[in-house]
């Protein structure tokens, strides 16, 4: 029955035209703060300080629903309004929610500072042992920030992400099915109406769509996307407001029809499941190694757990019926454990959890059943994981790439007060092991994956296996790819803002349009290999490319940290399209943009390399002028001039040498 707020965080603001006085405002804000409606709440709370703004009772109500917000500026300026106010005796957890706030925003050095402050005035026993369990978080945060984890943390575009929340990510062949909290529901009686949330799909990242056939259900809140692992059975949830904001879920599920090949009515799961007067949701489906039987796991706050949410299965018989509801008693525990997610490579279970030592919210935890056991929960590291709210975990297959939802730094937001607002979904890439006689030391969220046999089907050729390049000298020459004119159109600037990664992905999710524009007037046998001419090139050569620099990056770190100084000397391209002197600017923004990728790389980390001398990074611009004169720079044939392959792979920058000191 209770909100998980960061799951459908929504902004509302509510209504307080009948409120005369700062005495109505407050009050206004205590049923919206009772209500979770904590957007309305912070407004009232507002109101009712412009009247009073001495009134260090309301202070206080404002920062603890800021903090509830995930407003932590305003949480911060209150809470100290409070502390150096002569009521702040008043109110003895002020400086300990002072540092838990610095806590959430990974602020550890303050965190650890006000925690100690509260400590040496407490006379709490219970909060104390949450001040110390706090201080050792912080100290064992910072060691994990210390000794990061090599991997790239993207934010997918604005064709996914909007300023409210996205989550529950889920890879499907080239379609990313997630929700989204972004959409008006006009029949709502509540003042303001509530947004609710569909299911999205987005293609081989085009602009996101909600799912058809009716899924999405008008008035409610539709969500969570998970699949049987034969595909013919698709689980969601279908979830209600209860009072102003709590959201109560059931699971629901659709079976594919074996004739016309579509999803059929919606089911609801049954009542040992969806148990009447909770709230069941985030359904994830795995299987039992030892019985080969699907494995429904999924939340709820029903009664007999071990905190407020907590994960719990059932096992689903060959005959299609759902087992005995059980307790996953080795990982919850007395706080919250949530959004599973079961990968069927490696029979791991990752979750999230705000109950064990972490970064300062939900942190993404793994475990593994082992002789009918569960392992012990282990953390997975940073920076996959922030000092903000990282949930709805999801790991592909071979372990290379991963998405997750989360509202860290640079998440958007939908007012400049309220940067911790929403949640955004965020993609990772995962850098594979380099092959070396020194075993290297394990990832945090390394994995292995054990694959069963498979029968090889009839005739079906070997897949061709590359091994990625072991040394900084192996990627020679590294070719990273750019979208025609980009970064930066219509400009003759030497420089851009943008690093590379920020141009590949806008340019990667491409692929279609040109998929569809080069062989456009084609037909046939002609039409097929010019589609197929397309996807080569941005599999082998624009992904490649992306995906190599962050390999191309870790080895470079690792070489830097050994001591070694490294000179890595860049060339630019263009196609001949424009004037020879604007492809020099455009060459030289394409540089730009890859020099950028190393200062902004992991938060930075090679900035004191380059400030050295220890990292020199040598450009040069050609331009146009090593381009094949077999391409066309016809302006009004974009065909050829701009979606074809000859075309593209002009359009880049090559690291060209490296020379070690």
């Amino acid at each position: 029955m209770r909100l998980i707020v960061f799951l459908f965080l929504t902004f509302t603001i509510g209504s307080a035209l009948n409120a005369q006085t700062a005495r109505a405002f407050e009050k206004a804000g205590d049923k919206a703060f009772k209500g979770k409606d904590y957007g309305a709440a912070l407004e009232y709370y507002r109101n009712a300080l412009e009247m009073k703004p001495k009134r260090i009772s309301v202070s206080y109500k404002y920062a603890e629903v800021a903090r509830h917000f995930y407003a932590y500026d305003f949480a911060i300026q209150y809470y100290k309004k409070v502390k150096e106010s002569k009521e702040a005796k008043k109110f003895p957890l002020t400086d300990y929610w002072l540092g838990r706030v610095y806590q959430s925003m990974g602020n550890y050095e303050l965190a650890i500072q006000y925690l100690n402050a509260y400590l040496k005035e407490s006379g709490n026993s219970a909060f104390e042992k949450q001040a110390r369990d706090a201080i050792a978080s912080c100290r064992w945060a910072s060691e994990k920030v210390t000794n990061a984890d090599s991997l790239q943390i993207l934010q997918l575009n604005k064709r996914v992400n909007s300023p409210y929340s996205e989550f529950g990510p889920l890879l499907k062949g080239d379609t990313l099915f997630y929700t989204s909290f972004r959409y008006d529901n006009y029949n709502d009686d509540y003042d303001p109406p509530r947004k609710i949330s569909k299911i999205l799909t987005s293609v081989r990242g085009a602009k996101s769509r909600p799912i058809r056939n009716r899924f999405n259900v008008k008035g409610k809140l539709t969500a969570h996307t998970t699949f049987s692992p034969d595909g013919k059975r698709m689980y969601y949830t279908i979830c209600e407001y209860q009072g102003s904001m709590e959201i109560r879920c059931d699971i629901y599920y659709r079976e594919k029809d074996k004739k016309r090949r579509r999803w059929g009515k919606a089911k609801k799961l049954p009542k040992s499941i969806n148990q009447e007067g909770t709230s069941t949701t985030h359904p994830n489906i795995g299987i039992n190694p030892e019985t080969g039987n699907e494995v429904l796991y999924f939340t709820s706050d029903r009664a007999g757990g071990k905190g407020k949410l907590d994960i719990w299965y059932t096992e689903r018989s060959e005959k299609g019926k759902f087992g005995k509801v059980m307790n996953l008693e080795a990982i919850n525990t007395a706080e919250d454990e949530l959004t599973p997610f079961y990968h069927f490579a490696s029979n791991t279970l990752f979750f999230s959890s705000d109950g064990r030592q972490g970064m300062g919210g939900y942190d993404i935890y793994k475990t593994k059943k082992e002789k009918n056991q569960w392992t012990a929960p282990e953390h997975t590291g940073y920076p996959l994981n922030s000092s903000y709210n990282d949930v709805y975990f999801f790991l592909n297959a071979d372990s290379t790439i991963a998405y997750l939802s989360s509202n860290r730094e640079g998440s958007m937001y939908l007012e400049p007060t309220n940067k911790s607002c929403c949640n955004d979904i965020y993609k990772v890439i995962i850098p594979q092991a380099v092959p070396s006689e020194t075993p290297e030391p394990i990832d945090s969220l390394a994995i292995v994956i054990d694959i069963p046999d498979v029968p090889a089907e009839i005739d079906s050729p070997e897949p061709e296996v590359e091994i990625p390049p072991s040394t900084l000298e192996d990627f020679l020459p590294l070719a990273l790819y750019f979208d025609n004119d980009e970064p930066d159109k219509r400009t003759r600037r030497n420089t851009t803002k943008k690093s590379y990664l920020q141009t590949y992905e806008p340019y990667y999710a491409r692929k279609v349009e040109f998929r569809k524009e080069y062989p456009s007037g084609l037909s046939g046998e002609q039409k097929i290999q010019a589609e197929e001419a397309i996807d080569a090139f941005f599999e082998r050569k624009v992904k490649k490319g992306g995906d190599y620099l962050a390999l191309f990056s870790d080895i470079l770190l690792k070489r830097l940290k050994e001591g070694e100084e490294v000179e890595i000397f860049v060339k630019g391209f263009t196609s001949p399209r424009a004037q020879s002197d604007y492809n020099i600017h455009l060459g030289k923004r394409r540089i730009s943009s890859v020099k950028n990728h190393f200062k902004t790389y992991q938060n930075g980390i090679f900035k004191s390399y380059l400030k050295s001398g220890k990292l020199i990074i040598t450009e040069r611009s050609f331009g146009e002028t090593t381009a094949s004169n077999d391409i066309s720079d016809d302006l009004n044939n974009q065909r050829l001039s701009i979606y074809s392959p000859e075309a593209s792979l002009e359009r880049r920058v090559e690291i060209v040498e490296i020379i070690r000191q």
